[in-house]
Protein backbone atom coordinates (compact mmCIF):
# COMPACT_ATOMS: atom_id res chain seq x y z
CA UNK A 1 0.00 0.00 0.00
CA UNK A 2 1.21 3.69 -0.87
CA UNK A 3 0.71 6.52 0.93
CA UNK A 4 1.69 9.67 -0.19
CA UNK A 5 1.69 12.73 2.25
CA UNK A 6 1.87 16.06 0.73
CA UNK A 7 1.17 19.50 0.16
CA UNK A 8 -0.47 19.99 -3.32
CA UNK A 9 1.06 22.40 -5.35
CA UNK A 10 3.99 22.79 -3.19
CA UNK A 11 7.62 22.19 -5.07
CA UNK A 12 8.80 18.56 -3.79
CA UNK A 13 4.84 17.83 -3.27
CA UNK A 14 4.65 17.84 -7.14
CA UNK A 15 7.98 16.36 -8.03
CA UNK A 16 6.89 12.89 -6.18
CA UNK A 17 3.33 13.11 -7.19
CA UNK A 18 4.35 13.67 -11.19
CA UNK A 19 6.31 10.50 -10.12
CA UNK A 20 3.56 8.11 -9.50
CA UNK A 21 1.53 9.36 -11.86
CA UNK A 22 3.74 8.95 -14.60
CA UNK A 23 4.20 5.53 -13.31
CA UNK A 24 0.46 5.16 -13.47
CA UNK A 25 1.09 3.79 -9.56
CA UNK A 26 -1.73 3.81 -7.26
CA UNK A 27 -1.82 5.71 -4.03
CA UNK A 28 -4.20 6.65 -1.06
CA UNK A 29 -3.31 10.71 -1.02
CA UNK A 30 -3.33 12.57 1.99
CA UNK A 31 -3.43 16.26 1.78
CA UNK A 32 -1.28 18.35 4.72
CA UNK A 33 -2.40 21.82 5.46
CA UNK A 34 0.84 23.42 6.22
CA UNK A 35 -0.74 27.03 6.28
CA UNK A 36 -2.43 25.00 9.69
CA UNK A 37 0.99 23.35 10.33
CA UNK A 38 -0.65 20.10 9.85
CA UNK A 39 2.99 19.24 8.97
CA UNK A 40 3.90 19.86 12.85
CA UNK A 41 1.48 17.64 14.37
CA UNK A 42 2.52 14.90 16.56
CA UNK A 43 1.40 12.03 14.30
CA UNK A 44 3.19 13.40 11.00
CA UNK A 45 6.19 13.97 13.04
CA UNK A 46 6.26 10.49 13.66
CA UNK A 47 6.70 10.06 10.25
CA UNK A 48 8.61 13.07 8.86
CA UNK A 49 10.80 14.29 11.86
CA UNK A 50 11.76 17.44 9.80
CA UNK A 51 8.13 18.20 9.97
CA UNK A 52 8.44 19.05 5.78
CA UNK A 53 6.26 17.77 2.68
CA UNK A 54 6.28 15.23 1.26
CA UNK A 55 6.31 11.44 3.00
CA UNK A 56 5.78 8.74 0.78
CA UNK A 57 4.70 5.42 3.08
CA UNK A 58 4.93 1.90 1.80
CA UNK A 59 3.68 -0.74 3.18
CA UNK A 60 3.85 1.32 6.54
CA UNK A 61 7.52 2.50 5.93
CA UNK A 62 8.20 5.91 5.65
CA UNK A 63 10.64 7.78 3.13
CA UNK A 64 11.33 11.16 3.07
CA UNK A 65 12.78 13.84 0.66
CA UNK A 66 11.47 13.93 -2.81
CA UNK A 67 14.60 13.19 -4.17
CA UNK A 68 14.59 10.03 -2.02
CA UNK A 69 11.46 9.38 -2.28
CA UNK A 70 11.74 9.57 -6.55
CA UNK A 71 14.79 7.10 -6.59
CA UNK A 72 12.88 4.79 -3.98
CA UNK A 73 9.62 4.67 -6.52
CA UNK A 74 12.11 3.78 -9.66
CA UNK A 75 13.53 1.40 -7.26
CA UNK A 76 10.58 -0.15 -5.63
CA UNK A 77 8.41 -0.16 -9.35
CA UNK A 78 10.69 -0.45 -11.92
CA UNK A 79 7.70 -0.74 -14.54
CA UNK A 80 7.24 2.38 -16.65
CA UNK A 81 10.91 3.43 -16.00
CA UNK A 82 11.76 6.77 -15.74
CA UNK A 83 15.67 6.37 -15.41
CA UNK A 84 17.18 5.70 -19.01
CA UNK A 85 19.15 2.56 -19.54
CA UNK A 86 21.98 4.06 -21.50
CA UNK A 87 24.21 4.87 -18.79
CA UNK A 88 25.40 8.45 -20.00
CA UNK A 89 21.67 9.20 -20.34
CA UNK A 90 21.57 7.73 -16.47
CA UNK A 91 24.12 10.39 -15.14
CA UNK A 92 22.62 13.22 -16.61
CA UNK A 93 19.24 12.29 -15.20
CA UNK A 94 20.87 12.14 -12.08
CA UNK A 95 22.78 15.34 -12.59
CA UNK A 96 19.57 17.09 -13.19
CA UNK A 97 17.43 15.39 -9.84
CA UNK A 98 20.00 16.19 -7.64
CA UNK A 99 20.81 19.93 -9.20
CA UNK A 100 16.56 20.62 -8.78
CA UNK A 101 17.60 19.18 -5.18
CA UNK A 102 20.15 21.58 -4.50
CA UNK A 103 18.51 24.82 -5.98
CA UNK A 104 15.35 24.27 -4.50
CA UNK A 105 17.15 25.85 -1.29
CA UNK A 106 17.20 29.12 -3.14
CA UNK A 107 13.75 28.85 -4.86
CA UNK A 108 12.10 27.99 -1.02
CA UNK A 109 13.96 30.95 0.12
CA UNK A 110 12.43 33.07 -2.84
CA UNK A 111 9.32 31.69 -2.37
CA UNK A 112 9.05 32.13 1.60
CA UNK A 113 9.88 36.05 0.04
CA UNK A 114 7.36 36.30 -2.23
CA UNK A 115 4.33 34.03 -0.62
CA UNK A 116 4.77 33.92 2.76
CA UNK A 117 6.20 37.29 3.70
CA UNK A 118 3.05 39.20 4.61
CA UNK A 119 1.72 35.96 6.37
CA UNK A 120 4.39 36.53 8.37
CA UNK A 121 4.02 40.04 9.14
CA UNK A 122 0.21 39.91 10.13
CA UNK A 123 0.86 37.46 13.64
CA UNK A 124 1.52 38.78 16.85
CA UNK A 125 5.02 38.16 18.15
CA UNK A 126 3.87 35.33 20.15
CA UNK A 127 2.35 33.57 17.96
CA UNK A 128 5.71 33.98 15.70
CA UNK A 129 7.72 32.95 18.41
CA UNK A 130 5.31 29.87 18.91
CA UNK A 131 5.94 28.91 15.44
CA UNK A 132 9.58 29.42 15.83
CA UNK A 133 9.51 27.61 18.77
CA UNK A 134 7.28 24.45 17.35
CA UNK A 135 9.68 24.09 13.56
CA UNK A 136 11.94 21.38 13.88
CA UNK A 137 14.74 22.03 11.34
CA UNK A 138 17.29 25.01 12.02
CA UNK A 139 16.98 26.11 8.87
CA UNK A 140 13.73 26.26 8.30
CA UNK A 141 13.54 28.45 11.44
CA UNK A 142 16.38 30.70 10.66
CA UNK A 143 13.99 31.38 7.05
CA UNK A 144 10.95 32.21 9.28
CA UNK A 145 13.06 33.98 11.66
CA UNK A 146 14.21 36.24 8.31
CA UNK A 147 10.84 37.30 7.97
CA UNK A 148 9.75 38.09 11.34
CA UNK A 149 12.64 40.67 10.90
CA UNK A 150 11.57 41.98 7.91
CA UNK A 151 12.27 39.59 4.87
CA UNK A 152 15.47 39.29 2.63
CA UNK A 153 16.91 42.19 1.25
CA UNK A 154 16.23 43.44 -2.60
CA UNK A 155 19.68 42.10 -3.12
CA UNK A 156 19.12 38.87 -1.70
CA UNK A 157 16.34 37.57 -3.62
CA UNK A 158 18.19 39.40 -6.75
CA UNK A 159 21.57 37.13 -5.95
CA UNK A 160 19.07 33.96 -5.04
CA UNK A 161 17.43 34.35 -8.68
CA UNK A 162 20.71 34.74 -10.27
CA UNK A 163 21.26 31.88 -8.96
CA UNK A 164 18.49 29.87 -10.73
CA UNK A 165 18.53 31.76 -13.72
CA UNK A 166 22.01 30.27 -14.16
CA UNK A 167 20.74 26.56 -13.74
CA UNK A 168 17.84 27.61 -16.43
CA UNK A 169 20.99 28.86 -18.84
CA UNK A 170 22.44 25.45 -18.31
CA UNK A 171 19.27 23.70 -19.12
CA UNK A 172 18.75 25.30 -22.03
CA UNK A 173 22.49 24.52 -23.37
CA UNK A 174 21.95 20.71 -22.52
CA UNK A 175 18.42 21.01 -23.89
CA UNK A 176 20.04 22.38 -27.52
CA UNK A 177 23.02 19.95 -27.13
CA UNK A 178 21.39 16.47 -26.12
CA UNK A 179 17.02 16.98 -26.49
CA UNK A 180 14.12 17.11 -26.29
CA UNK A 181 14.71 15.97 -22.33
CA UNK A 182 17.63 16.87 -19.65
CA UNK A 183 19.09 13.31 -19.90
CA UNK A 184 18.49 13.13 -23.71
CA UNK A 185 16.43 10.67 -25.66
CA UNK A 186 14.22 9.61 -22.74
CA UNK A 187 11.85 11.18 -20.29
CA UNK A 188 12.93 10.99 -16.79
CA UNK A 189 12.75 11.73 -12.79
CA UNK A 190 15.57 14.80 -13.98
CA UNK A 191 12.48 16.10 -16.21
CA UNK A 192 9.97 15.95 -13.34
CA UNK A 193 12.13 17.18 -10.61
CA UNK A 194 13.02 20.28 -12.25
CA UNK A 195 9.90 20.97 -13.90
CA UNK A 196 8.48 21.66 -10.70
CA UNK A 197 11.58 24.26 -9.64
CA UNK A 198 10.10 25.62 -13.15
CA UNK A 199 7.03 25.77 -12.85
CA UNK A 200 7.43 27.84 -8.84
CA UNK A 201 9.92 30.36 -10.66
CA UNK A 202 6.85 30.80 -13.38
CA UNK A 203 4.59 31.75 -10.20
CA UNK A 204 6.68 34.30 -8.70
CA UNK A 205 8.49 35.80 -11.71
CA UNK A 206 6.78 34.90 -14.79
CA UNK A 207 8.64 37.65 -16.35
CA UNK A 208 12.13 35.69 -16.23
CA UNK A 209 10.73 33.15 -18.37
CA UNK A 210 11.83 34.47 -21.50
CA UNK A 211 10.65 32.56 -24.62
CA UNK A 212 13.63 34.97 -26.68
CA UNK A 213 16.37 33.95 -23.96
CA UNK A 214 15.28 30.21 -22.74
CA UNK A 215 13.88 29.00 -26.37
CA UNK A 216 14.61 24.83 -25.38
CA UNK A 217 14.20 25.14 -21.78
CA UNK A 218 10.24 26.81 -22.65
CA UNK A 219 9.84 24.17 -25.49
CA UNK A 220 10.84 21.63 -23.13
CA UNK A 221 8.25 23.16 -20.86
CA UNK A 222 5.70 22.81 -23.36
CA UNK A 223 6.37 19.27 -23.47
CA UNK A 224 6.27 17.98 -20.52
CA UNK A 225 3.31 20.37 -19.38
CA UNK A 226 1.25 18.26 -22.34
CA UNK A 227 2.13 14.81 -20.67
CA UNK A 228 -1.29 13.39 -19.29
CA UNK A 229 0.80 13.35 -15.41
CA UNK A 230 1.56 16.95 -15.47
CA UNK A 231 -2.19 18.38 -16.39
CA UNK A 232 -3.35 15.75 -13.62
CA UNK A 233 -0.70 17.12 -10.80
CA UNK A 234 -0.70 21.12 -11.62
CA UNK A 235 -3.95 21.18 -12.13
CA UNK A 236 -5.40 23.88 -9.41
CA UNK A 237 -8.66 23.18 -7.26
CA UNK A 238 -8.75 19.07 -7.61
CA UNK A 239 -9.06 16.80 -4.39
CA UNK A 240 -5.31 16.64 -4.03
CA UNK A 241 -4.55 20.49 -4.34
CA UNK A 242 -7.96 22.09 -2.54
CA UNK A 243 -7.78 25.97 -2.12
CA UNK A 244 -5.89 27.01 1.03
CA UNK A 245 -6.88 29.53 3.83
CA UNK A 246 -6.38 32.91 3.53
CA UNK A 247 -3.07 33.22 5.49
CA UNK A 248 -0.93 31.41 7.92
CA UNK A 249 -2.05 31.02 11.32
CA UNK A 250 -1.09 28.99 14.85
CA UNK A 251 -4.04 27.50 15.16
CA UNK A 252 -3.36 23.99 14.18
CA UNK A 253 -0.23 23.61 16.48
CA UNK A 254 -1.55 24.90 19.23
CA UNK A 255 -4.46 22.73 18.82
CA UNK A 256 -1.96 20.02 19.04
CA UNK A 257 0.33 20.83 21.65
CA UNK A 258 -3.15 21.12 24.07
CA UNK A 259 -4.33 17.53 22.63
CA UNK A 260 -0.88 16.45 23.76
Amino acid sequence: MLELYHGGLTTCSKQVRHCLREKGLAYTSRYVELLRHDNLSPDYLKLNPNGVVPTLVHDGTPIINSFCINEYIEDAFPERPLRPADPKERARMRYWAWTADEIHHEVARLSYARMLQRGMSDMSPEDQQFMLDSTPVPERRDRWRVLIKGGHSDEQIAAGLDSVMFVFGRMDEELAERGPWLAGSTFSLGDINMLAIVHRISQLFPDRLDRAKFPRLMDWWDRCMARPAAKQVYADGTDETPKRPAKKSVAGIREYRVGA
